[in-house]
């Protein structure tokens, strides 16, 4: 018992560090959020490129350096990597803002119902995740959807921005809402977070043999 103790206690600092790096990186875009320097008109979009880039940096690095990290993320059951994306029900507000006149159609539209199909594959494909029955096939269409989907929102949403990278943007037609606390929150932390999430899910279907796609290795 002992043995078996000490090999998992690696894993569970790990799990304790990863949770601590997430709980910074949100505190930090709510922080970001509130103090307004997301948003950033007419110049480069550092601040919101960071959030991205520094997270994504952190979890590439702490992957291929630490074993015990890389046991950790295979312990996440593949429901949880699955089920998080509920969230993307989000997606509804961005066609709300959209008809009324807070967000261009050109983001409002397609990243909206983008993010509503993500939301609804995720919840027809977690009860076959939880009983173990889901399709390799499946898993793998919905994950590739739903990080392009992701993609697409991140690149149409900084075209429509008021940053420089705004070619889109009209003086009445932006995505300034999504740079706006605590809308701000959404694409500092939530988007990049997910984008994660789903190239771990990316690792998980590969790694996995077909028969126990529901959980991770014991």
């Amino acid at each position: 018992m002992a043995e078996e103790s000490g090999e998992r206690s690696p894993v569970a600092t790990a799990r304790k560090l990863t949770v601590l790096a997430i709980g910074t990186w949100f505190l930090a875009a709510v922080t970001a959020g509130a103090l307004g320097v997301v948003n950033e008109p007419g110049r480069p979009p550092l601040v919101l490129l960071s959030f991205f880039m520094i997270p994504t940096l952190g979890l590439v690095a702490a992957y291929a350096a630490s074993p015990s990290f890389r046991a950790f993320t295979e312990t996440v059951p593949l429901a949880i990597l699955v089920g998080s994306h509920l969230w993307r029900f989000v997606g509804i507000g961005f066609v709300v803002a959209w008809l009324a006149g807070e967000l261009p159609a050109g983001f409002g539209i397609p990243e909206g119902f983008g993010d509503i199909i993500a939301a609804l594959g995720a919840l027809i494909l977690l009860p076959k995740v939880r009983q173990g029955t889901a399709s390799r096939g499946c898993l793998l269409a919905w994950n590739i959807f739903g990080m392009l989907d992701l993609l697409s929102a991140i690149t149409v949403g900084l075209l429509f921005s008021q940053s420089k990278l705004g070619v889109l943007s009209t003086p009445t037609s932006s995505t300034v809402l999504l740079v706006t606390f605590p809308v701000s929150i959404i694409p500092t932390f939530f988007v990049p977070l997910f984008l994660l999430l789903h190239a771990l899910t990316f690792k998980r279907i590969a790694g996995t043999p077909r028969s126990n796609l529901s959980e991770g290795p014991k």
